[in-house]
């Protein structure tokens, strides 16, 4: 039997969580021996590593939002491009690419392979959108094999769709402790992510940490990260206004520096896939709280009081009570921190990578 041979597509392959994940599984099927082709078609630039026995290609079907020649010029090429490269399975991540693959692969013994990276409960606005979803969840169930982050996102789908279907979380990359944290302890509340109103929704955290500022006056909250909109980090400086307790601390390169030894992290999040943020708090031992953000990837980390807090999503009181809980119970809050360490063996990559390799070994069949 020949090797296998196995077509990731995706627009590009950018800073994105979708685009790592997609391009550490492509590496590892290359160290395994299968013959590993990477397509984009709206960006060339690369800002992830391939493996150098990858075949990459790009081909300029479409610009970065999605405007092209049509839909049909793009899906005829990667029609053509899996017939000609003689793709035993294609594999798509993200909706654009799922949409295209599914069209192109119209009578072709071309396996599919779609994984599920975002929250399938997300409703979109207007009725333009919620039409693309609706041809979206159609063709991506046309698939001979699914990948989900959690067991809530493949209940979404049909029975059909959850009988061909594999849960596989993320990998952890852990973070790398640069000072121990044993009496060097902060007084900081940090929470990473990009400053976004919809969904990291920092403005309950805001709202939740000024409830309590002024009882616990010698702690800070430093939000890291950029704004999605110059709208939305706006909006989020308004609401700190007059707390001088609140810093925005901008993007850091040196996430680990950055939260190591705060008292706290915190993912005020309404949705995520598996939230990668949290992975990273809880890698390195610190306190972790978390939304119960949809659709259940948090919940698949924290048991609560065990090893973090875990809060209903939008519930300004309840987080605003659990910051305070970690503040009053420094010892239980620090237990919590030392056993969230426990992702590192649950999600390590040799863990994650032998899960992928068992699916695409028993779609070479």
């Amino acid at each position: 039997r020949r090797i296998m041979r196995l077509l990731f597509l995706n627009t590009n392959i950018g800073y994105g969580g979708a685009s790592k994940i997609m391009v550490w599984v492509a590496n590892i099927c290359a160290n395994e021996g299968y013959d590993v082709y990477f397509l984009t078609y709206r960006d060339s630039e690369y800002k992830q590593i391939l493996d150098q026995r990858i075949k990459a290609n790009h081909i300029q079907l479409e610009d970065k939002s999605g405007k092209g020649k049509g839909l049909w010029n793009t899906v005829r090429c990667i029609r053509s491009y899996i017939i000609t490269k003689k793709i035993d399975v294609a594999v798509g991540f993200l909706s654009p690419s799922q949409l295209r693959l599914s069209l192109a692969c119209i009578g072709l013994s071309c396996k599919l392979l779609f994984s599920q990276r975002g929250d399938p409960f997300q409703v979109p606005y207007g009725l333009k959108n919620k039409i693309i979803q609706y041809v979206n969840h159609r063709l991506f169930c046309k698939a001979d094999a699914f990948v989900f982050q959690t067991p809530m996102a493949a209940n979404y789908y049909p029975k059909s769709v959850r009988n061909k279907s594999v849960i596989i979380c993320n990998p952890i990359h852990p973070l790398v402790r640069s000072v121990q944290r044993e009496g060097n302890i902060t007084k900081d509340i940090v929470c990473v992510a990009r400053l976004d109103i919809v969904q990291k929704r920092q403005d309950i955290l805001i709202k939740a940490f000024n409830l309590i500022s002024s009882k616990y006056p010698e702690y800070r909250l430093k939000l890291y990260g950029d704004g999605f909109s110059l709208s939305d980090e706006n909006t989020l400086r308004k609401l700190a206004n007059g707390n001088s307790k609140i810093d925005f601390m901008g993007q850091t390169r040196d996430v680990a520096g950055a939260i190591q030894n705060a008292a706290v992290a915190v993912l005020s999040s309404d949705f995520e896939g598996i939230p990668n943020a949290l992975l990273e708090y809880m890698s390195i031992g610190v306190p972790c709280i978390s939304t119960n953000c949809s659709p259940g990837g948090a919940a698949m980390l924290i048991k609560n009081k065990v090893n973090g807090l875990l809060v209903r999503k939008g519930n300004v009181i309840e987080l605003a009570d659990a910051i305070e809980y970690m503040i009053t119970h420094p010892e239980e809050a620090e237990q919590m921190g030392r056993n969230s360490m426990k992702v590192n063996e649950l999600y390590s990559e040799t863990v994650i990578a032998q899960k992928w390799l068992e699916l695409f070994k028993s779609l070479n069949k």
